[in-house]
Formats: structure tokens, C-alpha cells, sequence
């Protein structure tokens, strides 16, 4: 039941931060494109309710310790969220417990994810032979929701 309440609240939040009415995917989290970064939004019950919202910032990157140690410095210097790599994808992620979702929290977390995303995507796919989601040429001048 808490669920339910907790997913309506976070849709009404999306509602006035997106550009339409939020719509979840097959997954039923809650896409948004931030310049050339494909992010979402997920409602997650374990370990406890929270919000993540995170971003595919560069895809087909190739594994490597440089950039282990690239990542590993960019996530030291985050003052919240981390970035890691999963399968060749570069994920920029944060996470707001249940608790703490508010309108200007959400949107702080939505900013963050989805600047960092495209910035660090960018150089990141440029640096170990990726791509980002989004071409980069196609970049919106601002964000296409949240």
C-alpha cells in the first residue's frame, strides 16, 4: 500500500518538472533525456523506499584500469551520487530516501543526474571509445523534461 501512495506522489512531483505527463516504460521507471544522456526515474522499495534517479551516459565504452581510475576520481569528487560502469555503460546515479522527496529535491537530483550524465558522458565516450545515447549534435538547449 505505502508503495502506491509513494508512486503517485512522485508522479504528481513529475508531472510539473516534465515537459508532458510522465509516462513509465516497460520497467516502470520514468524516462527523461537530459542533452545527450538517456536518465530515468525508479521507485525502489529495497533495501528501503526511496527514489533513484540515474542516467546512461556513455555506452560501448571499453573496460580498462584508466577508466576505473577515471570513474574512481570522478565519484570521489561527487558530493552526492556515484558513477560507475556496468557492461560498458557509464551509469551516473542518485539516490533520495522516501523521506526526503520534495518537489525542489527531486528536480536538485534530476539536475544533477542529467548535467552530469551529458558532461561527463561526452568526455567519457570521447576518451574510451564509446558513444553517448543522444548524439550530441542533436543536443537539445535544454533538458527534454524533468
Amino acid at each position: 500500500m505505502q508503495i502506491e501512495w509513494f508512486r503517485a506522489y512522485v508522479e504528481k512531483l513529475l508531472r510539473v518538472g516534465l515537459t508532458g505527463p510522465p509516462v513509465p516504460d516497460a520497467d516502470g521507471d520514468y524516462p527523461f533525456r537530459w542533452g545527450t544522456a538517456a536518465c530515468w526515474v525508479r521507485i525502489c522499495e529495497e533495501p528501503f523506499l526511496r527514489v533513484e534517479v540515474f542516467a546512461h551516459a556513455a555506452l560501448g565504452v571499453k573496460g580498462s584500469v584508466a577508466l576505473l581510475r577515471e570513474l574512481n576520481d570522478l565519484t570521489a569528487g561527487l558530493l552526492r551520487g556515484r558513477v560507475y560502469v556496468r557492461d560498458g555503460v557509464v551509469v551516473m546515479e542518485d539516490n533520495i530516501p522516501a523521506s526526503a522527496v520534495t518537489p525542489e529535491e527531486l528536480a536538485e537530483s534530476c539536475a544533477c543526474v542529467g548535467t552530469l550524465g551529458h558532461e561527463l558522458g561526452v568526455m567519457l565516450a570521447a576518451m574510451f571509445d564509446g558513444q553517448t545515447p543522444f548524439p550530441a549534435d542533436a543536443e537539445p538547449i535544454e533538458s527534454e523534461g524533468a
